[in-house]
C-alpha cells in the first residue's frame, strides 16, 4: 500500500517475560519455531502492507541480525533505534518522523498475535475519513474464574473464565500524519504516550473511531504466563 506504512514497537525489553527475556529479545521469542515478529511480519506481507518501520532498543542487534532488510519475506525493512532519555509510545514514534514520510501509519505492538483483516479496517478508515482508527473487539476471555455474590456476600454462583462483552482496545490503531501535528506540541526529552497525551485529544475533537470486526481472534501474549499457555496450534492459518 502505497501511502501506508506499518510501524512497529520491538524495543522493550520484556520484563513480564522474564528470565527468557535475559537472553532472547521479546519479540524473536518462538512461537510454532518461528520467532513472533516473524510471524506478524508475514502477516503484514499478507494484507498488503511491505513498507514496515521496527522501532528497536534492547537487544536490537538480534532482530537485525535474523530480519536484515526484509528481502527475505518480500518486505522492505527500516529500524528506528529509541534515543537516549525518555521513553514512550509517542516518543518513539515522533522519532521515526523522517523514515514515515507523511504517510498513513499502522501503529502496531509486536506482542500482539491477531487475525483481523488490515485491509477491511484500513478500507474502514479510508471511508470514515477521521484522524485515527483503534480495532477493539469483543469476547476477550478473562484469565481467571469469577464469582457473583448477593447484597450480603453470599457466593451465588462461579463462572469459569468469562468472556467480556466490553469491547477491548486491542493497541492497533491507524494514524493520519496529523498525529505529528500533536506530537510536536510536547518537549521532546519527556515520555510521551499515545494513549494517555494524544489520544484523548482525537476523541474529544471526534476524530477517533472505532473498528469492530463481527469475527476477531486477539491475544497479547507480553507475559511468561501467556506465552508458556499459548496454544502454538493456533498460529497457523491466524496470520499467515
Amino acid at each position: 500500500m502505497k501511502n501506508t506504512v506499518g510501524v512497529l514497537f520491538c524495543g522493550g525489553k520484556g520484563i513480564r517475560m522474564r528470565p527468557l527475556t535475559y537472553y532472547i529479545q521479546k519479540v524473536m521469542l518462538p512461537i510454532s519455531g518461528k520467532p513472533i515478529l516473524e510471524h506478524i511480519l508475514i502477516y503484514f506481507k499478507k494484507h498488503g502492507v511491505t513498507d514496515l518501520i521496527l522501532l528497536v532498543d534492547h537487544m536490537k542487534e538480534q532482530i537485525q541480525g535474523y530480519f536484515d532488510n526484509g528481502e527475505r519475506w518480500g518486505l522492505n525493512l527500516s529500524y528506528v533505534p529509541d534515543k537516549s532519555g525518555p521513553k514512550g509510545t509517542g516518543t518513539a514514534l515522533l522519532n521515526a518522523k523522517q523514515y514515515i514520510k507523511g504517510r498513513r501509519v499502522i501503529v502496531y505492538y509486536s506482542d500482539i498475535i491477531t487475525d483481523a483483516n488490515l485491509n477491511e479496517m484500513i478500507q474502514y478508515h479510508q471511508n470514515h475519513g477521521k484522524w485515527a482508527t483503534i480495532l477493539a473487539t469483543r469476547g476477550w476471555q478473562i484469565r481467571v474464574g469469577t464469582a457473583e455474590v448477593d447484597e450480603n456476600q453470599y457466593v451465588k454462583s462461579f463462572k469459569e473464565k468469562p468472556k467480556l462483552e466490553l469491547l477491548v482496545n486491542t493497541g492497533i490503531s491507524i494514524l493520519e500524519p496529523v498525529i505529528f501535528d500533536y506530537l510536536n506540541e510536547f518537549d521532546s526529552n519527556i515520555s510521551i504516550d499515545l494513549s494517555r497525551d494524544i489520544f484523548p485529544n482525537f476523541v474529544e475533537k471526534k476524530q477517533m473511531k472505532a473498528y469492530i470486526p463481527k469475527k476477531c481472534y486477539w491475544e497479547d501474549i507480553g507475559s511468561i504466563e501467556r506465552y508458556e499457555k499459548f496454544d502454538v496450534e493456533k498460529i497457523k492459518g491466524i496470520m499467515e
